[in-house]
């Protein structure tokens, strides 16, 4: 997704920000909202799911992962990593694309960014989001974790963004998102992708791309269901746990 500078093309600079510059971006009220909100509910969800499965773990007789100092090194190394690409990504998305990641927030984004991380791969932040939410797995040590709850969130993100937010963007960007989701992948980067990253090209020509629209209005539905889907997985999970003990 990319903005178009008077409407004929993207400026170097509006289409290539400086990591210094996207990280920066978090004091807009519309980005520190968005990632602030998603972090208090998915850090004690997480924790919360973690938790369940030292449970199942202990109730299985699965011991936990080696050391606890060693796990709880390697775990925030993790958190911190994860947690940083996707700062990275949502400065990017928002000083590009003129809108927060989230749609709740203010509608998200205005104009279709292809350039960047979003080159390579259609959702940049999710790979920092699963580095991040395995990190809290080892750094609890349960096997169960990352290998039953992990693949299950993982597989949660790749339908919902899918079904939420590219419907989305379907609707916003018209037949220039319809090519931009032919051309580069959803999560698993191709060497293309990744040349066109390292050499600052864009996923689309000029010719693909349309105008910048206006805001739309803001979609807090889209919001209900990931809160809605996770609270079900972590009823899911306690259930197991309690029928377990």
């Amino acid at each position: 997704m990319e903005p178009n500078a008077d409407n004929h093309g993207p400026t170097a600079q509006a289409a290539h920000p400086a990591p210094g510059a996207c990280f920066g971006a978090i004091t807009a009220p519309e980005l520190y909202r968005n990632f602030m909100v998603h972090g208090f509910v998915m850090f004690p969800a997480g924790m919360v799911l973690c938790y369940v499965a030292t449970i199942i773990d202990g109730a299985l007789g699965i011991a936990p992962l080696a050391q606890p100092e060693l796990r709880l090194a390697i775990g925030a190394a993790m958190v911190a990593i994860g947690g940083l690409w996707v700062w990275y990504v949502y400065g990017f998305l928002f000083l590009v694309g003129h809108g927060s990641p989230g749609t709740h927030v203010d509608g998200g984004p205005t104009d279709l960014v292809d350039t960047g991380p979003y080159t390579m791969i259609r959702h940049p932040s999710v790979l920092g989001k699963v580095l991040a939410v395995a990190g809290l797995g080892v750094a609890w040590g349960s096997p169960i974790f990352l290998q039953a709850f992990l693949p299950v969130l993982i597989a949660y993100s790749v339908v919902t963004n899918r079904l939420l937010q590219e419907r989305f963007c379907d609707e916003r960007f018209g037949p220039a998102y319809a090519i931009y989701r032919r051309r580069v992948p959803m999560l698993v980067p191709r060497p293309a992708g990744v040349l066109r990253w390292l050499k600052g090209q864009p996923a689309l020509t000029q010719a693909e791309r349309n105008a910048p629209r206006g805001h739309p209005p803001g979609i807090a539905t889209e919001f209900l269901y990931y809160l809605g889907a996770l609270a079900g997985l972590i009823g899911l999970a306690g259930g197991i746990a309690f029928w377990l003990n």
